[in-house]
This record gives C-alpha cells, sequence and structure tokens, in this order.
C-alpha cells in the first residue's frame, strides 16, 4: 500500500514551509505537522525579527512564487558597515561600487511567514496539519508510521519520506537517535524594531563587541532592526530595563551613527547555539535547517543556508521523480548531501572563526582581525569574492539558487 503523504514535513516554520512550497509542484501528497497555531504570538518562526535574505534567497523565493506576494515588505540593502568596537578597523561595502543593484533585502519575520503560508495553502496536494504533535515514528520497508496528537486525539500517519524541520532542539533528530555537536557560545541575542533620528539610507550596520555583535538593519527609512547581543548572564537584566535605560545602554555600545533612538518595540531573546547533526539522514529521513545546523547569527547566514538546503533537497527530489524513484530512497538524500556538504561546511567554520576571533581580546589577534577588515576594505577584488560567498552565489548551488527552474 502507498503511504499516506509522499513527503510529511515536521515543522511548518520558514524551513519547512519553504520546502512544501518548493515540492508541491510535483504532485507529491505532502503533510506539514505544526504544533502552534501560525496565527499564535508564540509562534517563533513569524514573530517580529528581521530576516536578513541574501540574492540567492532571493532568487529561490521568487522561484517558488513567494517573493511576489512579500515583495512590498521587503527593504533593499544598499550598503554595509562593519566595524570592531574600540578598534581602528571597519569593512564598507557598497552595491553599486560591486555593480550590483542590492546587496540583500530585509524582511520581517511575520511577513515572510504570511506570503510562505499563503503559497503553500494555494496546492490541494498540501494538507497543513495543525495544530497537531508528533509523538513518536516506526520505519518499516515502505514507510514511516508516525504517531500524532491532534485535537486530544491520537492517530497515525504514514509517509514515504520524514522531513525534521523542526528547530534546533528537534524531536524528529531525538527520536532517530541522531548524536550533535554542540557549542553554547553564552550569548543571548535580544531582538527588536527601533526608530532612529536619522534615516539609514539602506544601510546595514554590525558592530563586533566582546559581547557579541550589535547590527541594524534597515526595515524603513528611520526604521530598523535592532539585533543586540548580551551575555547570557546579563539578559534577564537587559529584558526588565526600562525603554529608556535600555536605549541608553544601545547607544553606550553602538554610538548614534543614526542619531537618538527615539522608539524602540517589544525585546524578544533568543539563545545563541552552535549545534551540528553528526547525521542529516538516514533511510527515509532528512533534517534540515536548525535541525541540521544551527550556526551564529554574525553573519546573518542561518536561513539563508537552510533556504538553500531546501532548494538542493527540492532538486534531488525532482530528480529521483524523473527516475521513478520513491521519496524515501536513500540515494535521493545521499545525492542531496553531495549537493550542499561543500556549502553547508564553509558557512558554519566561516560564522565559527567569526565568532571565535572577533569575541577575543588576544591583542596579536586583535590586531590582525583589524588589519584584515582594512585590507578586505582596500582590496576591490578581494571584497568581490567576499561578498559573493556572503551571498550564497558562489561554488556549487542548486539550480534554484542559480534562477533556474526544477
Amino acid at each position: 500500500m502507498s503511504p499516506d503523504y509522499d513527503v510529511v514535513i515536521i515543522g511548518a516554520g520558514m524551513v519547512g514551509a519553504s520546502l512544501a512550497c518548493a515540492i508541491a509542484p510535483s504532485g507529491l501528497r505532502i503533510g506539514i505537522i505544526e504544533s502552534i497555531a501560525l496565527g499564535s504570538d508564540q509562534q517563533p518562526s513569524y514573530d517580529d525579527r528581521g530576516i536578513t535574505l541574501s540574492p540567492s534567497s532571493k532568487r529561490i523565493l521568487e522561484r517558488i512564487n513567494v517573493w511576489q506576494q512579500m515583495q512590498s515588505t521587503t527593504t533593499a540593502i544598499k550598503k554595509i558597515h562593519i566595524s570592531d568596537q574600540g578598534r581602528f578597523g571597519f569593512t564598507h561595502l557598497d552595491a553599486a561600487e560591486l555593480g550590483r543593484s542590492e546587496l540583500g533585502h530585509v524582511v520581517v519575520a511575520r511577513s515572510l511567514g504570511q506570503a510562505l503560508h499563503r503559497q503553500m495553502s494555494s496546492f490541494d496536494n498540501v494538507d497543513l496539519i495543525c495544530p497537531a504533535e508528533l509523538k513518536h515514528f516506526q520505519k518499516t520497508d515502505s514507510a514511516i508510521t508516525l504517531e500524532i496528537t491532534r485535537d486530544n486525539k491520537t492517530e497515525s500517519i504514514t509517509a514515504g519520506l520524514l522531513v525534521g524541520a523542526d528547530g534546533s532542539r528537534s524531536l524528529v533528530r531525538r527520536l532517530a537517535g541522531i548524536n550533535t555537536k554542540e557549542n553554547d557560545f553564552k550569548q543571548t541575542a535580544i531582538v527588536a524594531n527601533v526608530t532612529t533620528q536619522k534615516p539609514n539610507n539602506a544601510t546595514a550596520y554590525e558592530r563586533f563587541t566582546s559581547h557579541g555583535p550589535v547590527a541594524l538593519l534597515p526595515i524603513d527609512t528611520n526604521r530598523s532592526v535592532l539585533v543586540f547581543t548580551v551575555d547570557k548572564e546579563n539578559t534577564d537584566r537587559y529584558l526588565s530595563m526600562s525603554d529608556e535605560h535600555y536605549i541608553k545602554a544601545v547607544e553606550n555600545e553602538f554610538g548614534r551613527r543614526l542619531g537618538k533612538i527615539e522608539q524602540v518595540g517589544q525585546r524578544r531573546s533568543y539563545p545563541i547555539l552552535f549545534i551540528e547533526a553528526v547525521e542529516q539522514y538516514q533511510e527515509q529521513l532528512i533534517l534540515l535547517g536548525n535541525a541540521a545546523h544551527s550556526i551564529h547569527p554574525n553573519a546573518a547566514q542561518g536561513f539563508n543556508l537552510g533556504l538553500r538546503d531546501v532548494a538542493g533537497l527540492a532538486e534531488c527530489i525532482f530528480t529521483g521523480i524523473e527516475k521513478g524513484q520513491a521519496t524515501g530512497d536513500i540515494s535521493i538524500l545521499e545525492n542531496y548531501i553531495k549537493l550542499r556538504i561543500a556549502d553547508q561546511q564553509r558557512v558554519m567554520n566561516f560564522t565559527n572563526r567569526l565568532a571565535s576571533s572577533f569575541y577575543n581580546e588576544l591583542p596579536l589577534l586583535s590586531s590582525t582581525r583589524n588589519m584584515a577588515m582594512l585590507l578586505l576594505d582596500f582590496m576591490p577584488d578581494l571584497k568581490t569574492s567576499f561578498v559573493e560567498k556572503t551571498m550564497g552565489i558562489a561554488g556549487l548551488q542548486p539550480r534554484l539558487v542559480r534562477g533556474e527552474v526544477l
């Protein structure tokens, strides 16, 4: 007997929903299970965080017909200014100087989530099972049987392929017995929207401090998303501050490059961890997004990497369909890893090196990193290569990243 669904995705966050949108045109029967109602304030994937989208992500979202539904809510990044607090090193990236229309875009997670949900809901072959929770699963030769709870009732469904897109503390990963490599950076990112006295001129700012990066991402003329990274032990102190005292603390670290911060919105906190699954797939099962690798947000690479993984898995599934393979065929998953592993390792190594070098005050290391920033600023070829890598368009990339159809 054929399974109830060809693919079941656990997690309807941005990565899980993106995969559903990417593979739905194949006609596969897709189930997507989410424990938290998508319109709920408790839905962590669709809150007021600012998401930085690289050009590779824009291409993917265009090809899966999501960008068209959210474009009016995005803000282009024309310039990026990177500095090291208290040091002479800085790097300035300008899209015009690099021959590009923009370096990326910023969108509020809620707007992106709504666009993904609308597109996902437009397919008759995609069932959103929400709210519902996965409790257990068992593999057989032909399918995976999932035990889920919905409306206080337990039911079973079967899937040809189970995709764990359920975040850094993935239940799918734990139930599959997959171990992880982990590092607690002992930092927390506090995120809030702010209004500044001066316009941001479509410029994203990132300042590295001893306790983590401080970033301002443009979302309107005088509005930006503030990402203020603090030592883990100080999280509650910063969250409990009055707006006035919090603004003073931020300005003390960031300065008044955009004038005074006139207003700050609701603050939300996110622990910063590195988590890498030691294996990303098993027979009939694969991990995606933060379930496979959670990385430091210091270079805004996390979701962009996850979206390229979505593009890679979708491509391998489409290729498998053309060959008459079942969605859970191990060769599809092996081909996916071959396609994606180099990019994954490059990004993880890059973000980990940034974390180890910028939050270390050894004099020699401090001088070296500041000299590197200055060299990058004055060497156009090096700057171009750096930008292409952070844009997610360098090296071997999936067809959707190259602007091609599946």
